[in-house]
């Protein structure tokens, strides 16, 4: 219940400190720009801080180790939103065009995709290699923290920023926020995207518990699977970046969410046991997970210039802020219902289930996600935002200044 407690205070730090960096990077003014110093000066604090939650403190009082990692877990938390929060700003500087952005994206969430694919494996191979494990998760906390932060400084080093972005003033706080509030394009966006990843965290929360108890494979054999879904998306990636120069964003979305949910239905309804069937169909899933990671990303840059042709400004990262709060939020309240759910249906960790938490755990697994998907998709068919539409925001903006 303490640790529970730290995580709850981090969390509600954590509420308040995306939207704060946001309006922070949006109101830096510098020689290196508006992201890359937050990017910069935070990286080592962020590695610093990750490597000092893997370090056991000498003490053992209960009340004194959830003080400790309640602050820790707030200094690490507001480390990662300094960098995460401004880095994601960066991306619609990158590049104003309306399909380079998703071919940029691509690319970003391929480096994320494998990171997330060698995250699975290294940490638990590097604490192997010690007798001692807590000189075990400090040495891998210390080795991952090194492996955060230098990618950051290389990020500072290349990337670029548009001096005529920092040019013009700031809007003030509230009003800034107002022209989020008002965007209708960018909330058409925040649902397909918080809906579509909804579908992604129950995939990652209760795949394993389907593949374990339904389909009768090892912890070990499960997380493989999982592992092949995050590889299948890999592969997919370049499929979507094609897909959606040759058709809207949208539609590309729309297609790559209808197959999605069709697999997610064919998981509910395969028998007990088929292990053949889980595999291929883990495989299939990855389709639908590289099109919530290339997606919904690639639009919400397009979203930006219908707020700066009304505000007159370029408020990247309060956008950037609201979008990471809303994802966090509607995550922690998913994994929330989904524990209450299991628990409710009867589920017995680690033992035999009855029929009750069977079902349950289908039911989370398939006509959950299917109906979340198609809700996404029924969003996605009112984005306004075509390439036509993109051209004439960028072609307004330019004959302005």
């Amino acid at each position: 219940s303490l640790a529970g407690l730290a995580l709850l205070i981090g969390k509600i730090w954590d509420a308040v400190n995306d939207p704060l960096f946001g309006l922070l990077s949006d109101r830096t003014r510098t020689r290196w720009g508006r992201r890359r110093p937050y990017i910069l000066f935070g990286a080592i604090p962020f590695g610093l801080t990750f490597f000092l939650l893997w370090v056991t403190p000498p003490w053992r009082e209960q009340i004194a180790l959830c003080a400790y990692f309640a602050f820790l877990y707030i200094l690490f938390d507001t480390a990662f939103t300094a960098v995460g929060v401004p880095y994601h700003a960066l991306i619609p500087e990158l590049t104003l065009d309306y399909d380079e952005r998703t071919s940029l994206v691509g690319y970003i969430m391929a480096v994320s995709i494998g990171g997330g694919l060698l995250g699975a494996v290294l940490p638990l191979a590097i604490v192997g290699l010690f007798p001692d494990r807590r000189i075990g998760f400090a040495a891998m906390g210390a080795i991952m923290g090194i492996a955060f932060a230098l990618p950051l400084f290389a990020t500072f080093a290349v990337a670029r920023e548009r001096k005529e972005f920092q040019a013009r003033s700031a809007l003030p706080p509230l009003e800034s926020l107002r022209y989020v509030v008002q965007n209708r394009a960018l909330w058409y966006v925040m649902g397909l995207d918080i809906l579509s990843w909804l579908a992604v965290d129950i995939l990652a929360a209760v795949f394993i518990y389907y593949l374990k108890y339904w389909i009768g494979i090892s912890e070990d054999l499960a997380s493989m699977v999982l592992g092949l879904v995050l590889f299948s998306a890999l592969l997919f990636l370049p499929l979507f970046a094609r897909l959606s120069q040759r058709i809207e964003k949208k539609w590309a979305f729309v297609w790559g969410m209808s197959t999605w949910a069709v697999i997610q239905m064919i998981i509910f309804f395969i028998p007990q046991g088929a292990v053949t069937a889980a595999f291929i169909l883990a495989f299939l899933a990855g389709l639908g997970v590289s099109t919530a990671h290339v997606m919904p990303s690639s639009m919400r840059p397009d979203v930006l210039e219908v707020d700066e042709l009304a505000s007159g400004r370029r408020q990247e990262g309060i956008y950037s802020g609201v979008a990471v709060f809303i994802r966090k939020l509607s995550t922690s309240l998913a994994l929330l219902v989904i524990g209450v759910a299991l628990d409710w249906a009867g589920y017995v960790p680690e033992g035999v289930q009855p029929e009750s938490a069977l079902r349950a755990i289908r039911i989370i697994m398939g006509p959950v996600p299917a109906l979340l998907l198609v809700a996404a998709i029924a969003i996605a068919c009112f984005y306004p935002i075509t390439r036509e539409k993109h051209r004439a925001i960028r072609e307004e903006l330019a004959r302005r200044g």
